[in-house]
């Protein structure tokens, strides 16, 4: 088990990792496929860790960004299939035919070079991207997407797999525009149907889709977000399924002091106190993806209370107020355990708490988290692996 040597880390809990999980297997249609989206590090969370627990659950599919995520997880032993949902460029179409990774197929000149790999009796595999109207990666609806696909069966280095498409607006509460790319996605897959194509998977569902509309999904749920514990938008239906946060930032008090009045904290002494106050220094700043733009802004929770962040967070360092926690008299010490965000006691910080003063979504919080971070992967509140790549 790795090691680390700072307070500050991310707990992550596979417990809640298989609540999620079990609740969207139960609530999408019998038959449907599940991919684990373990891209960007798996929004954070750390990507090995939770592919492997995501493998071990039994979810079909694993769906990465691009091809060097997912050499990673086959070098890391992850045995399901993987999909690249981004581009692949000609050059890496050997190392993905050669590692066993399906890749996600939309450009005539990447078509092209696969018709020039070199016959070692493996076939690489793909899955056609569609553009229903996201206007980002795919083959347009109708004859574009029509020519692309019978001209990649006609390789005989390439094995089509799949057929998908991703929707833009299904988090939000009118769902008319999904509809749309629904009967778009839909006339691409009667076309491959009509015409007896070999291809066999079809797939269009994100969290949001799977939360509200899971019939327009397909035959697999690309499990994103929901799978972390966290909700598309506000706008999806969240009684639907109940969903535990797999990821709670934490840290510790690295000194505790009493500061005179008028004395300057952090850089630009943007607060001084009015008084004597007590400050407590953390461990953990903007290096560590806890932005500076929540100066003024943020809090933490120590003793099962919440304090506010007192002047600018440092790149490795961050000051906090302990008056609001010290009410019964008895002082907060150093080393005592302080949540950035996760739950202690009856307080909660969650990650579209620190996203609306950020003014941005929860899945940039997580995602934002640095590599430097170590994180610590719990079951029944028992260490079972840590990831720290600095050692």
């Amino acid at each position: 088990m790795e090691a680390y040597y700072r307070a500050t880390r991310a707990e992550i809990s596979l417990d809640a990792l298989r609540v999620n999980l079990t609740a969207f297997r139960q609530a999408i249609p019998e038959g449907m496929l599940m991919m684990a989206s373990v891209k960007a590090n798996a929004y954070g969370h750390g990507a090995v860790g939770i592919a492997r627990e995501a493998e071990a659950f039994g979810v079909d599919y694993m769906g990465v960004a691009f091809l060097d995520e997912a050499i990673q997880l086959r070098q890391a032993g992850i045995t399901k299939p993987i999909l690249v949902l981004g581009y692949v460029p000609p050059a890496g179409l050997a190392a993905a035919r050669d590692y066993g990774i399906t890749i996600a197929l939309f450009r005539y000149d990447v078509l092209d070079a696969a018709a020039t790999l070199p016959d070692n009796g493996k076939q690489l595999a793909v899955h056609i991207k569609i553009d229903s109207g996201m206007g980002r990666l795919g083959m347009l609806p109708g004859e574009e997407a029509q020519r692309f696909i019978e001209r990649a069966l006609t390789i005989k280095q390439l094995r089509v797999d799949g057929l998908f498409t991703h929707y833009s607006k299904a988090d939000e509460l009118d769902k008319s525009y999904t509809e749309q790319q629904y009967e778009r996605f839909n006339g691409v897959v009667d076309y491959v149907r009509n015409h007896s194509l070999p291809i066999s998977l079809f797939h269009a569902a994100n969290s949001a889709t799977g939360i509200d509309t899971p019939s327009w999904g397909h035959g697999m749920l690309r499990l994103g977000i929901g799978m972390y514990g966290l909700y598309p938008s506000a706008e999806v239906n969240q009684q639907q399924i109940k969903l535990e946060p797999v990821m709670s930032l934490k840290t510790a008090v690295a000194m505790a002091k009493t500061a005179p009045g008028n004395w300057g904290i952090s850089y630009g002494a943007r607060y001084v106190t009015s008084g004597s106050e007590r400050i407590g220094t953390l461990p953990i700043g903007y290096a560590d993806g806890f932005s500076r733009m929540l100066s003024g802004k943020a809090e933490a929770i120590v003793r099962g209370t919440r304090v506010p962040v007192l002047g600018t967070i440092c790149m490795d360092q961050c000051m906090i107020a302990l008056d609001p926690a010290e009410q019964d008299g008895i002082q907060v010490q150093a080393d005592d355990e302080v949540v950035i965000m996760g739950r202690q006691g009856n307080e909660t910080i969650t990650a579209d708490d620190i996203a609306d003063k950020l003014g941005t979504i929860n899945y940039e919080i997580t995602c934002m988290l640095a590599a430097r971070v170590p994180r610590v992967f719990v079951r029944n509140g028992v260490v079972q692996s840590v990831s720290n790549p600095l050692l």
